[in-house]
């Protein structure tokens, strides 16, 4: 059986982080992935898809943003040009093409991870798997000649079928996608849901830099609550640079907008009459998020640009409550409606609450077992590309803790 001091499980953002502080204190691993570096944003990302946070906050341990374009929004290949760039330049021990099927701890201590290359023994183990790990999809029964794709399986619109597309879900990738459909030509419609959107720009700079200056981003999930988890993220976009997405400039571009999606049998949707309260809990988000600022810019005395005003969505037709796809030609069903975390290979008592393991920013209560790059794990930053790189320090030094060796430096 091989042997290891550390496994490192995932080669993403979170994985890399923490192989760079293993690296700086000498510490023997590995880093093992399914596939490639960055698959998740190579493989599950659609074509057009651009990076939500501005290129200059796209930073990691040891790597800042050296670009042309800082204020700009990098494609998808580009994100994955600057992983792979990120994992030359600290020479992570990345080995792709191994799948980690179970992870298990053995009588001496030492945990034993079955892979598709044969079995490797490690004293400590780094799960960093992503937050997006188990699709989900509402039960439903449609008919099986609709097209039924998750949002992380669609690329672009010429891998639909001909006809509409129904769009399950508001949040960030639903709204992205359903704007890339639409202005491609298609029918689309838009189930929504309960996410909140927030303006690219306000008052002179990319939202991102005002929740950065604001310290919003180090809130703990202790600090907000734990239901905070189920929240999802503000609708925002990348595409076009400094526009705003929302279910306003969806409907103005043509996107059908209905409630919340029911059940779904043969080729008949039944959808909520909850359209007009989606649409007010969405703008509430983004007024909430403008006071803030509005209140920081005053209480700091920083000389700013006026506020802009704000455009609300205004219910002016009665969104339908039932689709009769076959009708209406919808011939494709993309389900945006979220991912859950799924740790069922490890054969662990991992004391699970709402699917998160129980933990201290990333230290389980098992020794030499910690997790890496969860939403939320720790603070609202613990899962994004320029927040894993502070709790990657402190679960690397917690490592060389459990192993004896110095913990790293940045």
């Amino acid at each position: 059986m091989r042997k290891v001091d550390v496994a490192v499980i995932g080669a993403g953002q979170a994985g890399l982080a923490t192989s760079f502080y293993l690296s700086q204190s000498g510490i023997d691993h590995v880093v093992l992935d399914r596939a490639v570096i960055a698959d998740s944003w190579r493989s599950r990302r659609w074509d057009s898809f651009t990076l939500n946070i501005p290129n200059w906050s796209f930073t990691l341990p040891g790597f800042h943003y050296d670009g042309q374009d800082p204020d700009g929004f990098m494609t998808r290949a580009e994100i994955v040009e600057r992983f792979a760039r990120y994992a030359g330049l600290i020479n992570a021990p990345v080995e792709g093409d191994i799948d980690v099927t179970s992870l298990k701890q053995i009588a001496d201590g030492t945990y034993l991870l079955t892979t598709t290359s044969g079995p490797i023994g490690a004293r400590a183990v780094v799960v960093a798997t992503g937050a997006y790990q188990r699709e989900h999809r509402p039960a439903n029964q449609l008919d099986a000649s609709i097209l039924q794709l998750s949002s992380d399986q669609y690329r672009n619109p010429g891998e639909l079928e001909d006809g509409g597309v129904l769009v399950v879900g508001s949040g960030q990738s639903g709204c992205q996608i359903a704007e890339d459909l639409v202005a491609d030509g298609r029918r689309v419609w838009l189930a929504t849901g309960f996410c909140g959107w927030m303006p690219r720009r306000y008052r002179g700079r990319d939202n991102v830099a005002w929740r950065m200056d604001m310290r919003v981003f180090d809130e703990t999930v202790e600090q907000l609550g734990y239901e905070i988890r189920r929240a999802c993220p503000p609708i925002q976009t990348g595409v076009g640079r400094d526009r705003d997405l929302n279910l306003r400039t969806l409907r103005e571009a043509g996107v059908t907008l209905t409630g919340r999606f029911l059940d779904g049998y043969r080729t008949t949707v039944r959808l909520a009459e909850d359209l007009p309260l989606n649409a007010a809990r969405s703008d509430e988000f983004a007024r909430r998020f403008m006071a803030n600022v509005d209140a920081y810019i005053r209480d700091a005395g920083i000389d700013a640009p006026a506020p802009p005003p704000f455009s609300s969505f205004s219910n002016h037709d009665t969104a339908p409550t039932e689709l009769d796809l076959a009708a209406l030609q919808i011939t494709n069903v993309i389900w945006s409606t979220g991912f859950r975390l799924d740790f069922n290979w490890i054969e662990l008592d991992l004391n699970l609450r709402d699917g998160y393991p129980e933990q201290t920013q990333g230290v389980s209560r098992r020794p030499g077992l910690y997790f890496m790059g969860l939403q939320l794990m720790h603070t609202r930053k613990s899962g994004l590309i320029f927040g894993v790189g502070e709790d990657a320090g402190h679960v690397a030094a917690a490592a060389a803790a459990h192993l004896g060796a110095q913990p790293a430096l940045e």
